[in-house]
Parts: C-alpha cells; structure tokens; sequence
C-alpha cells in the first residue's frame, strides 16, 4: 500500500498480508478478473502501491512503488522490479508508463489530487489509469466503513463512493473509459463482474489522460 498513515502498520502487516487472498481465492479471482478486463495488452504498466505483488505478479505488471520495506520485499521475492517512493512523489519522469495501476490505495493516500496528478505526469499522453477501490455507498462497503476500526488493515481507510472518485478524477485531468464493479456478498464464491458501479464493493475504473480540449 502506498500513503501516509497506513505504511508503519503495512510493514507490521505484510508478513500476514497475502492471508486473505489465500483463504478467500475466489474472491480475489474475481477481484483479478474486474481488473485484468481494463489492464492494456501491450505496453509498459506500473502499479502504485504494489504491496507485497500478489496483484501485479497475476497481472504480468512488472514495475512497482511500495513505501513499505517489508511490502516490497515480498514484491521483489515475485519478480517484481519496486522503487521506493510514495504516490504522491512518484520516482519516474515524465511520460514514463503506458498505465498505472492502483489498487484499494486511495484510501491510504496523504493527499490524492496530488498522487493523481502525479499519476498523469508519468502517464504517456495516450495512457491509461486504473484505479480499484472500496466503494462506500455499497452495502458492503457501509459496512467496511462502520466497521474500520476493527480492522488492523483498514483502521485508517478513507473509504470514497464512485461517484466522489469520478470527481476526483475529473478534476486531476482523466476522463473515464469505463467501470466494473464485483464481490457482492463475502462468501468466497467466484462472483460475476457487472459494469458500473454501485452494488459490488470492489469497483474498478479506467480512465485516459484529457485531451487540451477537454481540459
């Protein structure tokens, strides 16, 4: 995960991170499909926050930031290339990636116009940004949202709805291409991917860099 406040406790986590997706495989196969439908077939992508790359490694992603030492030492143990660095300062010049991906990270940004606008800059000018989250005007994610101070993973989560991450994608010069949404209830169950957003907690949206006109 990259951010501010959740990276001391990711690095405490990170040897149990993996847990989850392991014993609940199905849904995480779900959560793969919801994003793989977005992931370019060409180019050079990198996921922002790439955590310990259970994510990345599936997705053939092979560039990754983590600020969490311990996080990205499980990534690099998955071949995955990591630089140290935030979202909010990304370690890459201009027009680096083809895409970029960021997964359930908003939540534990500093400031996340400024991770998105950085974003844009490494993006190329035809590239592509895809971003999954928890959405919180779901039923379940109302539930993540009461329920975050339960949690060690999530206690400090700013949970979004989709439609505040549009804005905010608006706003930070991307305009969306498309969105899916999946994981409907917690049985770990393969579950099906749905466009749009608003049922399924886990939602994913992709969008592309605006054009001078657009902006």
């Amino acid at each position: 995960m990259c951010g501010g406040s959740g990276v001391n406790d990711f690095d405490v986590l990170a040897d149990k991170y993996d847990d989850w997706f392991i014993e609940n495989d199905k849904l995480f196969e779900s959560e793969l499909e919801a994003v793989r439908r977005f992931i370019p077939s060409s180019g050079e992508g990198v996921e922002i926050g790439v955590g310990t790359g259970i994510f990345a490694e599936r997705l053939g992603i092979r560039c990754g930031v983590e600020p969490s030492e311990n996080m990205a030492a499980a990534a690099k143990a998955r071949g995955i290339k990591v630089w140290d660095g935030k979202a909010e300062k990304l370690p890459f010049e201009d027009g680096r990636f083809d895409f970029a991906l960021m997964i359930t990270v908003d939540s534990f940004l500093d400031d996340i116009n400024i991770a998105f606008a950085e974003i844009r800059r490494i993006l190329k000018y035809n590239g592509r940004f895809i971003i999954a989250f928890i959405d919180r005007d779901t039923p379940l994610g109302k539930q993540y949202d009461q329920n975050k101070h339960e949690s060690e993973s999530y206690k400090n989560a700013i949970f979004r709805s989709a439609s505040e991450m549009r804005d905010i994608l608006d706003r930070s010069g991307f305009v969306v291409l498309g969105d899916v949404q999946t994981v409907f209830s917690l049985k770990n169950t393969v579950q099906k991917i749905v466009e749009g957003t608003g049922s399924g907690v886990f939602a994913v949206i992709a969008s592309g860099i605006k054009s001078f006109n657009e902006i």
